[in-house]
């Protein structure tokens, strides 16, 4: 099995880039333990997804109000301890404030909005969408295969939790190796997932889209 660099504080990334908007490349979902939400609010901060799903101007001030109020939200449980310390209170904390997020987001937009934007956040995903809970039934995912999933979840987690915590690695150096433990983890989940959920997945994935690749921020 290929091996995850070592290098995350995941909960506190992941619910960042929910606020923030996805980024990283086609099937890179940023794959911090599956944590993406199948509903794709992570991606509603991108222009050419705003584009694709014809967001109003109206739409775009209420979602720019709900991202702020979500970032002032987080700041605020960060300084209150969010969990005292305890990772696994703090990933729960994080975790129920990202659902609570996604739901708010979600209420903005249209029926017919929601329906593909879903099928952009399983596009972008890739072969992560396989360990996504709210996916895995659609799937058919298999026990064994959970199994499986998990225990490579547990590693990715485990090798970015290092990389977050290494003093000695810079910001470039740090979302490098963050990059190649997506790519690890994208490469891994192939050999998991089946020719039948394979072709399942991309049919969910509606029409194909080419995102824009964005420049991450300085």
């Amino acid at each position: 099995m290929m091996k995850f660099i070592a290098v995350a504080a995941v909960a506190v990334m992941a619910v960042a880039s929910f606020a923030q908007g996805g980024g990283g490349g086609r099937g890179q979902g940023r794959g911090f333990g599956g944590m993406q939400d199948a509903n794709g609010a992570f991606l509603l901060n991108r222009e050419d997804v705003q584009g694709e799903i014809k967001l109003t101007a109206d739409q775009k001030t209420k979602l720019d109000g709900l991202r702020q109020a979500q970032r002032d939200k987080m700041r605020e449980a960060f300084q209150g301890g969010g969990g005292g310390g305890d990772r696994e209170a703090m990933m729960a904390a994080m975790q129920k404030m990202q659902a609570e997020s996604a739901k708010e987001t979600l209420a903005v937009l249209t029926d017919d909005q929601k329906k593909r934007l879903k099928e952009l956040a399983i596009q972008r995903m890739g072969n992560a969408a396989i360990g996504n809970a709210d996916l895995q039934k659609e799937l058919g995912v298999t026990d064994d295969q959970k199994a499986k999933i998990k225990e490579l979840q547990g590693k990715q987690q485990a090798a970015n939790q290092a990389l977050m915590e290494n003093q000695d690695m810079d910001r470039e150096a740090r979302m490098a190796a963050f990059q190649k433990n997506t790519e690890v983890m994208n490469t891994e989940l192939a050999k998991i997932i089946t020719a039948d959920q394979k072709a399942k997945l991309t049919a969910m994935g509606g029409k194909p889209f080419k995102f824009v690749e964005q420049q991450r921020g300085g």
